[in-house]
């Protein structure tokens, strides 16, 4: 599966989460915002991945956010490390992920997954098919660059 769009919107967006640093001085509402973004993006890859792998299995894969989502786990996550640690998570989380979605086929890509879908407080919203290759066309297009322009956003307000 070509990831090369989706590969450059994480770019942008790991450039601008390493444009803001530890001391960054920062409105406490978007340090917050910042640090619930990243966390949120690592623990979602690595949900994708879970399930790119139940793919290359032969399973029938689900995406469930809902860990990704979970207020709970985001605030432990967050105090359990720095800014750095957490964009170091994206990145590689990102890394793990990518490597997993180049190595599907085009049957792959063009296989269905159930997307089950959580709000902010950990609550399900609801639950989708769609392919893989829709999950990452949307992913490229909406859910990444949205979290790349909120921190491009905090950069400018540092």
């Amino acid at each position: 599966m070509d990831v090369t769009a989706l590969a450059s919107v994480y770019d942008s967006l790991i450039a601008q989460a390493e444009a803001i640093t530890d001391t960054a001085s920062l409105p406490a509402t978007t340090r917050s915002d910042v640090d619930w973004r990243l966390c949120h993006i690592a623990l979602a890859d690595r949900i994708i991945a879970t399930a790119a792998r139940e793919q290359t299995d032969g399973r029938t894969a689900t995406v469930d956010n809902q860990p990704s989502m979970d207020p709970d786990r985001i605030k432990q996550m967050i105090h359990s490390t720095t800014h750095a640690q957490r964009v170091d998570n994206v990145r590689r989380n990102w890394a793990e992920l990518r490597s997993l979605l180049a190595g599907f086929s085009a049957a792959d890509a063009q296989a269905q997954l159930t997307l089950r879908m959580h709000d902010r407080n950990g609550e399900y919203v609801s639950e989708s098919v769609l392919t893989w290759s829709e999950l990452i066309e949307m992913r490229t297009t909406r859910h990444i660059p949205g979290h790349r322009d909120a921190l491009a956003q905090a950069v400018r307000s540092a």
